[in-house]
């Protein structure tokens, strides 16, 4: 944190009083209304208290997402300084590079993933030096730390810098696998201009350099073959890739058999919709596995990130079925089963204490409602 930033956020400090009914929300340091933090948002907005719910935005984009009853503020610069140091609580899923926080303020933070791959303290050879001053400031200021599983919740503890208490309240992105599926099924398909009764397979990339190269390509028009053999219905492939870009021309997007899903700012929802998910090494898998539907891992590299950093889990452990070509790909999908039926999964989530029941973001939103108004 440079001097410049230091002595602006004190002086934030020193001009902002704190408003006790002000939530200053934060997605990935500034992206749109997304992933755990917008699902708590989303029940502090329907519980008729009067609040003001702030989200701290990186572009107008990002603002665009924003509902009613919560209003955008840019996530750089003087204004964001102001937000954070006037709230009574701050809700994120990444890390504060700035020091700001007061006696007074309550910080709670969800994370943004299953952390498949070595992250944090167990990854701090590959971190770059400012980035991990952030981590230890940030784990300073944070009061609670929320998880969905054992593993995770046994990760916070020990490698995030972190002294403070953790709860295993669920992950509250992932409840809208226990809602409306209908519902959020048009939604995205909507969004994504497919018709309503259209079957979605969604494909999620994490490393996208390496899958944009020819070899490494899903073969659309067999995955939509094939998911209708085996599943029926008529199917449209989705790709959204887990982080970044998939470099222009990797797919010839047609609109109708394959869409572009890079834009849709709520990877939850994608899930959900979805009736089929196709990844490498995602941390969605593991959020998806949740609705019990079919997951296939595309690896044609078979060591994706293995160069950048080590695994938690190792591949051959992982309880989805796995295919490091189109043709493997093709086979597994003609046999492929819903993961409910897997005794896999069922074995990797009783070992690792999954504890999701769809209650998440309520159980958050009462932990910062009893902050704001305590008994």
């Amino acid at each position: 944190m440079s001097l410049l930033r230091k002595l602006a956020a004190k002086a934030a400090c020193v001009v902002t009083p704190v408003k006790k009914n002000r939530v200053v929300f934060s997605n990935c340091y500034g992206r749109g209304y997304a992933d755990s933090p917008k699902a708590i948002c989303e029940v502090l907005r329907k519980s008729g208290e009067a609040l003001d719910l702030v989200w701290l935005c990186r572009d107008a984009e990002a603002a665009r997402t924003l509902p009613d009853g919560v209003r955008a503020v840019p996530a750089s610069g003087w204004k964001k300084l102001r937000a954070l140091a006037s709230a009574g609580v701050w809700v994120d899923n990444d890390r504060k590079y700035e020091k700001l926080k007061r006696k007074s303020q309550f910080y709670l933070q969800t994370w943004h993933g299953f952390a498949l791959k070595k992250i944090e303290k167990d990854a701090e050879a590959n971190l770059f030096a400012g980035y991990l001053a952030a981590c230890k400031l940030d784990a300073a200021q944070c009061d609670l730390m929320v998880a969905g599983n054992g593993f995770m919740e046994k990760l916070y503890r020990t490698c995030f810098w972190y002294n403070g208490p953790v709860l295993k309240t669920g992950t509250p992105r992932n409840d809208v696998f226990f809602g409306d599926q209908a519902a959020v099924h048009a939604k995205v398909c909507k969004a994504l201009g497919i018709p309503e009764d259209r079957k979605l397979a969604l494909y999620v990339p994490a490393d996208v350099e390496e899958r944009a190269a020819a070899s490494a390509r899903l073969d659309v028009e067999m995955v939509c073959r094939k998911a209708a053999e085996t599943f029926q219905g008529t199917w449209t492939l989705a790709i959204r890739p887990d982080r970044g870009a998939l470099p222009a021309g990797s797919y010839a997007y047609d609109g109708d058999r394959l869409v572009d899903a890079s834009h849709y700012p709520d990877m939850a929802e994608l899930l959900s919709a979805a009736g089929l998910l196709i990844s490498d090494d995602s941390d969605a898998m593991f959020d998806y596995a949740l609705t019990g539907k079919p997951i296939v891992r595309f690896v044609p590299d078979a060591k994706p990130y293995q160069h950048e950093r080590d695994y938690n889990f190792q591949p051959e452990e992982l309880p989805f079925p796995a295919a490091q070509s189109n043709e493997e790909l093709e086979a597994v999908l003609t046999d492929l089963q819903p993961l409910w039926t897997s005794a896999a999964w069922a074995e990797f989530a009783r070992e690792n204490d999954f504890c999701e029941d769809g209650e998440a973001s309520v159980r958050c939103a009462a932990l910062i409602l009893r902050h704001i108004y305590p008994t």
